[in-house]
């Protein structure tokens, strides 16, 4: 055999990289230099246009935030002096608010307060920092003007008063425009006559219950913080951002002194058009925009050229402005022959140190497969949880490494829809899942959430999923920590086993002691709920212990881990009988946890299709374990100073009866009630009991027997209205 087919035939691995590699980072770095030399210029002009797209969404984003607070806080102060009166009536009390709004947004020059009668208040910053307010009341056709002078500490140090003030806020446009348009209401752009600045007015008018308008609150807004923030922006190196409004004229600029006309005629200032700058660039630029109706374009003016974008304000501003942005194009362009030189240069110190790379990469690959190969006889004996961390950039190697852990990842989701010890054996042996199962005594846990289909129903999907995910992690973190396994989610509710699929002989003290902390956290998380934003929901639980079948169930394509048996049944029924907070067990439960808890029975239950009543018992707590005690069913009784006469009527399966029945209340409290009647009222029987309220109307509550007394029911409420709840809340106070 001659050298050169054993070549081909029998290759080091090392060789072929350094060919295919070496080859491939010559080809690349070549043609990377030629691309970039002749399309960098086309690639800077794109950055270019992006910069000024991004500055002028700046610019917008920017400016909307300096005007919407103003505005937002212009409105609420029309609602809050139709709430609770104008402020001629405790000028005070507005003094004080008008100065904190003042210092609150710096950009407020003055707050202004003008009602149908020529009333007026005004509060202003005065040059040296301080504040200052106006008052002019018209009484008996006269008019007082007074003058107060305030330090930072909100105390008076100066009064004035005259009666020769002729200002009457009903002439102003600002008064005007809101009284027309009954809503928030924007001047137009104009120099105020105090400080020579360009500034708007926002104002709103305050309305009676009636629609009329009582008077009209403003604020001047200054736009000199605008000039300020546009003056800060970077654009290129001589470019520059301006805002216009509908008439042309400049709203914001760089140099501020640029925006006032100090030579106007009649008036003493005005305000500048664009086309009045004296800025050529800048007007050319706009006149071509004007013509071509373009958002962006390109001028020349004395040999340069300039590039320029403009972008309209959103309509939810209010005003029809928008911001202009030019900029000339050598700032961008200027140094793109400098970076093709140094791009040169740089790709062949670039191809040296790959190839120096390549050596490495080859020399080392060896080691990240040996590693991968190791992980596969982990993943064959189960061992899931170690992390293999490959510092490697081979792409294969990645790959092959992602792939891995994606089958760690799947084996570790697919032992949580079927117990570990199954999966175990599958990968372990290598052998399918075959159905079957055995009879075996175990304890059986449902929970369900009270009153969560109506929730859902009025909440957005993407909510409530959200909510029910985290309620069922923390459900099976408790579960998991007692030995439990979660055989279904049944829409809200919870399915667990105790004593399967592993043998557990202290199957039935877990589930109780899982259900007592699963109560426990649920109310945890009730408490939590103004910081979590979630719903209050309450959970019921029922726990039966009894003989089952369980194992692998379903067809050969799909099987799953189940537990059937009459066991199951009765732990879903007595579920059905529990209201919020409450954990009943059966008696073969009680049996097998004797002496351990706290319970409360028996009580006894009928429920359809039952031979024979059944004996429950209430979970109070853990014996001698204080922490692990749950609240009483109804919380809170108190004793009213008189039974409270009302009604209620039987419901039987989902049919409430038309016949009602007299009944008081002896005690009552938020959660429920003690129910005195004639009826012989059954546990856990459903009931819709009517509640007076205050005015004479009613109200109707859902509640359910919960307990008996000497002569009396425990009720305990199971879903009322907000105004329901009021009416109790009245009766409690």
């Amino acid at each position: 055999m001659s050298i050169l087919p054993a070549i081909f035939t029998r290759r080091s691995l090392r060789l072929d990289i350094l060919v295919a590699f070496g080859g491939l980072l010559l080809i690349t770095v070549l043609v990377v230099v030629f691309y970039f030399y002749h399309s960098s210029t086309h690639v800077v002009l794109m950055l270019s246009d992006d910069l000024m797209e991004q500055t002028t969404q700046t610019v917008i984003n920017r400016t909307v935030g300096f005007l919407t607070p103003v505005a937002a806080m212009t409105a609420m102060s029309s609602r809050l002096a139709a709430n609770k009166g104008m402020p001629f009536s405790n000028p005070a009390g507005w003094d004080r608010y008008a100065i904190q709004a003042l210092q609150t947004y710096p950009q407020i020059a003055m707050f202004l307060v003008g009602d149908h009668k020529g009333d007026f208040l005004l509060s202003c910053r005065q040059p040296n920092g301080t504040l200052a307010t106006k008052f002019i009341r018209r009484s008996r056709g006269r008019r007082l003007t007074t003058w107060k002078y305030w330090d930072n500490d909100f105390r008076v140090i100066r009064t004035a008063t005259n009666t020769t003030d002729t200002y009457d806020p009903r002439t102003r446009p600002w008064y005007q425009g809101a009284e027309q348009s009954r809503g928030l209401y924007l001047t137009n752009l104009y120099i105020f006559y105090t400080g020579e600045k360009p500034g708007i007015t926002v104002s709103a008018p305050v309305l009676d219950s009636n629609g009329r308008v009582l008077g009209v609150i403003g604020s001047d807004i200054d736009l000199h913080g605008l000039s300020t923030f546009l003056k800060s922006l970077k654009i290129g190196k001589q470019g520059l951002a301006f805002i216009l409004n509908e008439k042309n004229e400049l709203v914001a600029f760089p140099d501020p002194s640029r925006m006032i006309d100090r030579q106007c005629g009649d008036q003493l200032l005005c305000t500048v058009k664009v086309e009045e700058l004296q800025i050529p660039s800048i007007t050319a630029a706009f006149k071509e925009h004007k013509l071509s109706g373009a958002r962006r374009v390109a001028v020349e003016v004395g040999g340069q050229r300039y590039l320029a974008a403009f972008r309209n304000f959103p309509p939810s501003l209010g005003k029809d402005w928008q911001v202009g942005v030019v900029v000339p194009e050598a700032d961008f362009i200027g140094t793109v022959e400098k970076i093709n030189r140094n791009a040169l240069l740089i790709s062949l110190g670039i191809l040296v140190i790959a190839a120096l790379l390549v050596v490495l990469l080859a020399r080392n690959i060896s080691r990240p497969i040996l590693l991968l190969a190791a992980e596969t006889e982990r993943i064959r004996n189960f061992q899931l949880d170690s992390q293999l961390q490959l510092h490697t950039h081979i792409s294969e190697i990645q790959q092959l490494q992602t792939a891995i852990d994606r089958m760690k990842a799947s084996l570790r989701s697919f032992s949580r829809f079927a117990p570990k010890r199954i999966v175990r054996e599958v990968v372990v042996k290598g052998q399918e899942t075959l159905l079957g199962g055995e009879r075996r005594e175990v304890t059986l846990l449902f929970s369900d959430l009270r009153n969560f289909t109506g929730f859902s129903e009025r909440t957005k999907p993407e909510e409530v999923v959200q909510i029910l995910n985290d309620h069922f992690d923390k459900m099976v973190q408790l579960i998991n920590q007692h030995h439990g396994f979660v055989v279904d989610f049944l829409g809200d509710a919870v399915f667990a086993v105790f004593g399967a699929p592993e043998r557990d002989p202290d199957h039935a003290r877990n589930a109780v002691t899982c259900a007592i902390a699963m109560q426990l956290a649920r109310r945890s998380l009730n408490e939590d709920h103004p910081r979590t934003r979630q719903p209050c929901i309450e959970m019921g639980i029922g726990i039966n212990t009894g003989p089952c079948v369980v194992g692998n169930m379903g067809s050969p394509a799909r099987i799953k881990y189940g537990v059937v048996g009459s066991a199951v049944n009765l732990a879903s029924r007595l579920e059905s009988f529990t209201v919020g907070g409450q954990v009943l067990i059966s008696g073969a439960t009680r049996q097998a946890v004797a002496g351990r808890f706290v319970l409360a029975g028996p009580l006894i239950a009928l429920g359809k299709g039952m031979e024979a009543p059944i004996h429950l018992w209430e979970v109070r707590g853990v014996v001698g374990d204080a922490a692990k005690t749950l609240p009483p069913t109804v919380p809170g009784l108190t004793r009213l100073a008189e039974p409270l006469p009302v009604r209620l009527r039987l419901i039987t399966g989902k049919q409430i009866s038309y016949r009602a029945y007299e009944a008081r209340l002896l005690q009552l409290s938020p959660a429920g009630a003690e129910l005195l009647t004639e009826l012989n009222l059954e546990t856990f029987a459903p009931l819709q009991v009517e509640i007076p309220g205050h005015s004479g109307e009613s109200f109707l509550v859902d509640a359910k027997v919960v307990g008996e007394e000497e002569s009396s029911f425990i009720i305990r409420f199971t879903g009322m209205s907000a105004t329901a709840a009021e009416a109790v809340q009245h009766w409690l106070a």
